[in-house]
């Protein structure tokens, strides 16, 4: 598909980029509401065809607000000198192919490597989680927070994969979707989440969400200790977040055990 990128332009307004992420989320949800095709794109493994429309339609709106994209079904496109928008157009693709209702858009503004604005909407509950870096973390208008769990034994954890060993947490849930997962952490609803995998996860599964536990006082990091905004966007990293620093630091010693 060929799409014409407008002029580039700077954002110094917040609220003005939060209304071109919802009307982004917006068109998804359009796409997603008409889908009858819920099957593999055929162009790259585990690619649904409605991940690859719906990121068609969220891409015409970031671009005629004169944004360049780093997108999970399109790679980075558009003006290099444009303002960089991260998103995965549906985070929980399998899930919203099988009617699991746990699937999201995210995007997040990025300005110097590092996260700005964001938003987060899970399609099948209605719920859309802001940030505004300093600004704090909101669900639907209303501010949220951490739930303030400091021990890991009484911690229900969220998890994408599985470790390899029982860290000694309380319970844990595999929900799916990594974005609106996380944002679960910034809302109290689990204490903590981490990524299992050896491969690690792309920024756009974790870059808006990330911004919204930070501002939600949680403790967002990679397990490896790397910056989790990478100087190459591109770059996977493995990302871990607690409601406090006393249960990050139980979370991430065993996290490490597994390697």
């Amino acid at each position: 598909m060929v799409m014409t990128v407008p002029k580039r332009r700077t954002f110094d307004d917040a609220d003005a980029v939060l209304r071109v992420f919802t009307e982004a989320a917006d068109v998804v949800a359009e796409v997603l509401s008409a889908t009858s095709d819920w099957g593999f794109s055929g162009q790259r493994e585990s690619q649904y065809a409605f991940d690859v429309t719906a990121d068609d339609a969220c891409l015409r709106v970031l671009y005629e607000a004169g944004f360049a994209v780093f997108s999970e079904e399109s790679g980075i496109t558009g003006d290099p000198e444009a303002p960089l928008v991260v998103v995965d157009p549906v985070d929980g693709s399998t899930n919203a192919s099988r009617g699991v209702p746990w699937f999201a858009t995210a995007l997040c503004l990025l300005h110097e490597g590092e996260p700005k604005v964001s938003l987060v909407a899970n399609h099948a509950t209605g719920q859309r989680w802001t940030a505004i870096v300093g600004g704090g973390a909101f669900l639907n208008g209303e501010p949220v927070s951490h739930s303030g769990c400091t021990t890991l034994r009484s911690a229900l954890v969220a998890m994408s994969g599985l470790p390899r060993h029982h860290y000694g947490w309380g319970q844990f849930r595999v929900l799916g979707a990594s974005a609106p997962d996380l944002c679960l952490v910034a809302s109290g609803v689990v204490d903590a989440w981490c990524d299992m995998h050896r491969g690690g996860h792309g920024l756009w599964d974790y870059a808006a969400s990330a911004l919204v536990c930070i501002e939600a006082g949680a403790v967002v990091a990679d397990v490896f200790g790397r910056d989790l905004f990478a100087p190459d966007p591109t770059e996977r990293r493995s990302p871990i977040a607690a409601a406090t620093q006393e249960l990050f630091d139980a979370f991430l010693e065993e996290r490490l055990k597994d390697g």
